[in-house]
Parts: C-alpha cells; structure tokens; sequence
C-alpha cells in the first residue's frame, strides 16, 4: 500500500487537454520501480483501446464495460451512416454523431476521461488509481499525436496517391 502512496504522490497531475508531462517510459519506469511485481503484472496490460489483455482477461471490470460500450456505440455510428438512419447511442453523447472525425475523436476522448472520474470516485492510493492515471496518459499522448500538417499530408497520399515510377 505504501508503495501505491508513494507512487501516486510522486507523478505529475494531469488535466484533459495539456501536454503530458511524464512520457509512458517513464511513468512505466517509476511504476515497475515501486510497485510490487504483482501489482505491476496487473498495471502492465492496462489499455485504453483494449478492454482485455493477452489472455483474454480484464484488468478492471469498470473499464471494460466502459470500453466495450464506447466501441459498440462507434460501431452503432458507424451502421447506422450506412443505413441513412439516427443510432441509437448507449454510452457516448449525442454530440458526437454530427462532428467531424476528428472533432468525434476528442470528444470521445474527453467522454473517456469523465468516464475515469466515475471509476476512481472514492478510489485513494488504490492500484485502480494507478489505473486510470495510465489510461489518461494514453489519452494524452493520443490526443497530441494529432497535427494538422502531419494530417494534411496523410489526406494528400489518400486523395492522390503517388503515381508509381515506371521501370
């Protein structure tokens, strides 16, 4: 438990939006240092795009239900474009089904990190904590992966591809 304390008062706060302020590397680092190795068994296969690990088991209950939900409402979007009709959203807000794709993608990722506060409300020092710290970080990292001009040039192969030299 202590370990828990000390692990969670020695990394940086974060907030939806900013730069992450630890990289994953070291955030791992500081948490195989410090946690027992059974507790970092549990932390490792911790995803925020996988409800499951490798063996087919879940880390946390709360957030495999939150992420099998998301992606059944993504797939409901998704079918529900093809068939010209309104989905019918579990989980995720109203307001994602008219934004463009990368409009939907932050909103998806700020409904995830208001998903998390429910998961840790009355979680202290717990490895839930520690959890959820790990799945905002990857929500971070994401979320500032994006560039526009990056974008831009990924739109440009798509749309017009390079044509092949010819030998």
């Amino acid at each position: 438990m202590s370990n828990l304390v000390y692990l969670m008062s020695s990394l940086p706060s974060l907030s939806f939006g900013q730069v992450p302020p630890i990289t994953m590397e070291e955030f791992t680092q500081d948490a195989k240092s410090q946690l027992s190795a059974k507790h970092f068994k549990k932390l490792e296969p911790v995803d925020i795009y996988k409800a499951t690990d490798s063996e087919g088991k879940v880390g946390l209950k709360s957030i495999s239900v939150m992420l099998n939900e998301m992606q059944n409402d993504i797939s409901e979007i998704r079918a529900a474009k093809t068939q010209k009709r309104t989905p019918g959203l579990q989980r995720l807000p109203q307001a994602i089904i008219n934004a463009n794709p990368l409009e939907r993608e932050k909103l998806i990722m700020r409904w995830q990190w208001e998903e998390l506060d429910t998961i840790l409300a009355g979680e202290m020092f717990t490895l839930t904590d520690v959890m959820v710290y790990k799945l905002r970080l990857q929500i971070l990292n994401r979320l500032n992966s994006f560039d526009k001009e990056q974008g831009k040039q990924v739109l440009a192969s798509v749309v017009n591809p390079p044509k092949k030299e010819e030998v």
